[in-house]
């Protein structure tokens, strides 16, 4: 059975060799000298560097989306609920990329492995499920028009993704994603998710 401290050693050592030298110049040997482990051994914990890259953003996502729901919970509006959330998810987003000095070459490469792919499913069934408790609760309260609340929280996650992934189309691929302009990325994203709130939100009361 693997040794947990010596699991946290190593994803903290990782973490460390990410942002010194970026995710794809970090090699296995940098993380395992880092923990004083060989290159078999630590093949015992983790099979590759994208494996430990999982572990370590799906631990550090759980504690943003925890504090991130709190967050949320404290706001009075529904729309204004969907799109701190939105914002947020984006700006943790970017936290993450210049933390582990991610290059837009790099990310696209990483979503096309299988890895990375059902961690995204994940991501996007639960980041689904917060959005969806949010138009459900201002659905009962007559709020939105009557929607089916899944197929709604799908569409703005969707819209959100596109936007991301279209401006991350047009940079160059060696730039590093902190080079990224976040701030005309944000403005689009808001632009358009307040768009399909208003959509959403009765204007006149229901019966």
């Amino acid at each position: 059975m693997p040794d947990q401290n010596k699991q946290e050693e190593i994803l903290k050592a990782a973490s460390t060799c990410f942002a010194q030298y970026g995710f794809a110049k970090t090699t296995m040997d940098d993380i395992g000298k880092m923990v004083g482990l060989n290159k078999a051994s630590l093949y015992y914990y983790y099979k590759n560097k994208e494996a430990i890259f999982c572990e370590i953003i799906t631990r550090e996502r759980e504690k943003f989306l925890c504090s991130l729901t709190e967050k949320i919970d404290a706001i009075d509006t529904w729309h204004e609920k969907i799109q701190v959330y939105i914002l947020e998810r984006q700006r943790y987003s970017q936290k993450t990329i210049n933390l582990h000095k991610l290059s837009t070459k790099t990310s696209e490469q990483l979503q096309f492995q299988p890895i990375f792919r059902k961690l995204l499913k994940r991501f996007t069934i639960s980041e689904t499920k917060i959005i969806r408790r949010i138009l459900d609760q201002a659905l009962e309260k007559k709020q939105i028009c009557p929607v089916d609340t899944h197929k709604a929280a799908s569409a703005i996650l969707l819209v959100a993704n596109g936007i991301k992934q279209q401006q991350m189309l047009l940079q160059n691929h060696t730039m590093t994603l902190a080079q990224f302009d976040f701030d005309q990325l944000e403005d689009e994203t808001r632009f358009t998710i307040s768009l399909i709130l208003k959509g959403l939100t009765v204007t006149k009361p229901l019966p």
